[in-house]
């Protein structure tokens, strides 16, 4: 007997994206979920109740788990695997500025393909801390040829600064991030861009060869470029929604939450397909 087609509605006008209700996520197979993030980018799924260790019994399904133990054991302050981006203090990565777009991974000389993350707690937030996807395949594909160039010719080193969530994983000075890897069907994209000054930074970008102000020109173009409508979702968190992206197809992005009164925690988990 077939098993039934796993439905799911397109979230982008583009057709990209996937919304899946509850109980036709808990009911596909983990396959058919990679396949489907694998052509999609992302999937969404809505009004899902989940404490920590089912979360992870969910994402350690879909590959190889991402944990920091033994010698990598102090990564991101020793969260190990599922890391809880609560919105601390005095933190970056699991506080409550801005993550600007990235692929993640690289700055840990990690390999991660599939990103999950679940809303534990979410209150008083209506229009802020979202957590935006772009479609850097389409993107590209359309992309201006200046803006391309760079990409592909270019040299991008990345230096990271918040050591005490990277500690001696990360090298300790600037490093070469490869922007496009070929995994034949896709071009993974590896790029970090630079923080907004306004907001405290968890790494820098420089690009070889360009000073400071053409750097900040091409980041401030190729931004306005990833952020039209056509290829960029903007995701503003409801309690128990679960967002799973595939890390060589899209990248991602945090906004800011800074007010006080704001409450949002969430649980992250990283899988890879070996």
């Amino acid at each position: 007997m077939m098993k039934p087609q796993l439905c799911y509605h397109p979230i982008m006008p583009t057709g990209f994206g996937a919304g899946i209700t509850a109980g036709d996520f808990l009911a596909a197979s983990t396959g058919s979920i990679k396949n489907l993030l694998m052509r999609q980018g992302f999937v969404l799924v809505k009004n899902l109740s989940l404490d920590a260790d089912r979360f992870r019994d969910i994402y350690s399904a879909f590959g190889t788990i991402v944990e920091y133990t033994d010698e990598k054991g102090g990564v991101g302050f020793g969260y190990r695997d599922t890391l809880k981006l609560e919105g601390e203090k005095n933190k970056i990565v699991t506080g409550r500025g801005q993550l600007p777009l990235h692929a993640d991974g690289g700055l840990l000389l990690t390999q991660v393909d599939q990103v999950f993350l679940y809303a534990a707690q979410i209150r008083n937030m209506k229009f802020r801390g979202a957590t935006t996807i772009c479609d850097h395949v389409l993107a590209c594909r359309e992309m201006p040829g200046h803006l391309l160039r760079v990409l592909e010719e270019e040299t991008f080193e990345v230096r990271v600064l918040e050591r005490g969530y990277y500690v001696d994983v990360s090298p300790a000075d600037w490093f070469r991030v490869p922007v496009f890897t070929d995994l034949g069907w896709v071009r993974k994209m590896l790029i970090y861009f630079p923080f907004d000054e306004s907001n405290p930074a968890s790494w820098e970008s420089r690009i070889v060869g360009y000073n400071e102000w053409e750097t900040a020109r091409f980041f401030a173009e190729l931004t306005a470029f990833f952020k039209q409508p056509r290829y960029y979702f903007k995701h503003y968190w409801q309690q128990g929604d679960l967002l799973i992206m595939d890390n060589r197809r899209v990248i991602h992005e945090r906004e800011e939450f800074n007010d006080d009164n704001i409450i949002r925690h969430l649980y992250r988990g990283q899988t890879a397909t070996l």
